[in-house]
């Protein structure tokens, strides 16, 4: 059963190469062929590539490709051993993961003196990881019931197949025609090119070409892939944590505090230095002195020639 297995799909394989083969022939197969007719063969030997890429193979209804996508949410245990099980499970598949955030959020903290030498930290906080991983089509079945194994509390599942098929043969068939302009341009460049303006915008017209060849196969290249690696996005949680933790208690060092005789020297040192900018303040004033002096001065002559007169 193996080796017919193997035969088939040698058998496709070359039919494939020769379907291919025979359209990249140029004008002589157009001629041959009307539009219908190229139009079917090539959608058969699209069909002939999904199944038989070497990309891992994908569930298909009736030659349908299917792009599927998983969307999880869940509560569990533990997040930061659920996340290692989950990254683990991903290899076991041959998957891979495009992220994964393992965050911790700290919603309450307080510290409390618990005895004269010990004081407890208090701190509440949440854990939540968000995940993406891509994962074989035909391994996503399986790898959903092992991921099902960790689910404390099921918030959803969304399981999405989106069928690509028009897609995908769209790209192959806009690869293909543009494929045969550009060949039908270089035969034209080599064959009728006589001056360089002529060949100058048939090389222009050319590359835009080549762009747009290129632009579908790769188009086409990313829908094999999202077709043979299925998307799985997951958010996990668990319920809120307190933390406790208990340390020594460190005494604040004590202010210095001077003695009482420092305390009285430095009293008197500072009456002393009171007591001079006092007197120097009145040094200072010895103009305003001045001038009273001469006004009781002058008082006192008035009055005086007053009593003699």
């Amino acid at each position: 059963m193996k080796k017919l297995t193997n035969s088939l799909l040698k058998l496709s394989g070359i039919v494939l190469s020769s379907t291919i083969l025979f359209f990249s022939c140029g004008p002589a197969a157009e001629q041959t062929y009307n539009s219908e007719e190229k139009a079917k063969l090539f959608a058969d030997s699209i069909s002939s590539l999904i199944q038989n890429s070497n990309h891992p193979k994908f569930k298909t209804d009736s030659n349908r490709a299917f792009v599927r996508t998983a969307n999880l949410s869940f509560k569990v245990k533990d997040v930061k051993l659920a996340t290692f099980d989950i990254e683990q499970i991903v290899t076991n598949h041959n998957g891979y993961l495009t992220s994964s955030d393992l965050i911790s959020e700290i919603t309450y903290k307080n510290s409390i003196r618990v005895s004269q030498d010990s004081m407890l930290d208090i701190t509440n906080y949440n854990v939540h990881s968000d995940i993406i991983m891509r994962i074989p089509n035909i391994e996503l079945d399986k790898t959903l019931a092992e991921i099902a194994t960790l689910i404390d509390y099921l918030d959803y599942r969304k399981i999405k197949a989106d069928d690509v098929t028009k897609e995908f043969q769209t790209a192959k068939l806009a690869e293909h025609r543009f494929t045969n302009h550009r060949n039908r341009l270089e035969k034209m460049i080599d064959e009728k090119g006589k001056n360089i303006n002529q060949i100058a915008g048939a090389e222009n017209d050319l590359l835009i070409k080549q762009e747009c060849a290129d632009n579908s196969k790769l188009q086409t290249m990313e829908l094999v892939h999202d077709v043979s690696y299925s998307t799985i996005s997951i958010k996990i949680y668990q319920k809120e944590t307190t933390k406790k933790e208990a340390y020594a208690y460190t005494f604040p060092s004590e202010p210095y505090k001077p003695t009482f005789s420092s305390k009285f020297l430095m009293s008197l040192s500072d009456g002393a230095s009171i007591f001079g900018e006092i007197i120097l303040f009145f040094v200072k004033l010895w103009p305003v002195a001045l001038v009273l002096i001469s006004i009781l001065f002058l008082i006192k002559l008035v009055l005086r020639q007053k009593w003699v007169s």
